[in-house]
């Protein structure tokens, strides 16, 4: 192997080593070091599977009541979607026969984002303002949404 093939390789191999270790760092406003602990699991159609991940706040002492910073989606045992919340996620379900996945996103106070996202390809497909009570015309998703837990 050419030394410039084994560089490349070096450099592939120092790049992916340390985007595993990110993926799996604390969220920001976690407390450092800490580990997750994983939400009640809630099922949903054709084998999809969906629960939080909470961290305590970095400057709480309560580590009893750890937040929900990450969602993940899994089918049949494999992940498919990891999302980060801004910077909570505070509730979600599946919508549109499980093709997507709505949730409420949003700090300890004063703002909430509702998002509609498509787990296949994972963009969002619509978000709305849901701090306010909503609008009689919003979304059919925002409004299940709102009615949920």
């Amino acid at each position: 192997m050419s030394a410039t093939r084994r560089f490349g390789s070096l450099i592939a191999f120092v790049l992916l080593s340390s985007g595993i270790l990110s993926y799996e760092q604390s969220p920001r406003f976690a407390k450092p070091d800490s580990k997750p602990t994983e939400s009640e699991h809630i099922k949903g159609p054709n084998g999809l599977d969906s629960w939080t991940l909470n961290w305590p706040l970095f400057d709480s002492n309560d580590a009893d009541n750890p937040l929900p910073f990450v969602l993940v989606i899994s089918q049949n045992g494999r992940a498919l979607q990891r999302i980060t919340g801004h910077p909570f996620i505070w509730k979600w379900m599946f919508w549109d026969g499980g093709h997507q996945v709505a949730y409420e996103t949003g700090p300890l106070h004063f703002s909430m984002a509702c998002v509609l996202m498509d787990i296949g390809n994972g963009r969002q497909v619509d978000t709305i303002d849901c701090w306010q009570e909503l609008p009689t015309n919003a979304p059919e998703w925002a409004k299940a949404l709102e009615k949920q837990r």
